[in-house]
């Protein structure tokens, strides 16, 4: 693995046909989307609801791929917004971005470090830059 390359994500390529896999829920590895879904307390279709929103699908096409109705849903997507106390995808988004970044700092870190200069203790995440 490169050093500048995150571990949680998979190996890049360069061109446009990569790009365009290394969006939405691709981002993530398999074992990164358990460990959220594990630590947030969401069921494996909440789960697969949440990779859909990072993929962008609308309901319909969530409904479509999964093969349910649209109110279903629109259902889970509602129970998923009170569970994590957001009110919209984007806020949805940003609280699984959260909680990513909380599983790869913490003392009991159970995916590896985003950033290559975490281990040294440069990581500007772990040691935010003072101020001026």
């Amino acid at each position: 693995m490169k050093r500048s390359q995150s571990p949680s994500a998979p190996p890049v390529k360069s061109g446009r046909a990569s790009r365009s896999k290394l969006r939405g829920a691709s981002l993530l590895t398999d074992h990164a989307w358990h460990e959220i879904g594990h630590t947030l307390e969401i069921t494996r279709r909440e789960l697969q609801i949440v990779q859909s929103v990072f993929d962008n699908l609308p309901e319909a096409g969530i409904a479509k791929k999964f093969k349910l109705s649209p109110h279903t849903v629109h259902m889970h997507l509602n129970r998923l917004f009170k569970k994590l106390n957001v009110t919209s995808r984007t806020e949805l988004v940003l609280r699984i971005v959260e909680q990513l970044v909380t599983l790869t700092l913490s003392e009991t870190a159970v995916l590896p470090p985003i950033c290559p200069l975490h281990r040294t203790g440069d990581c500007c995440l772990h040691n935010p830059p003072a101020k001026p």
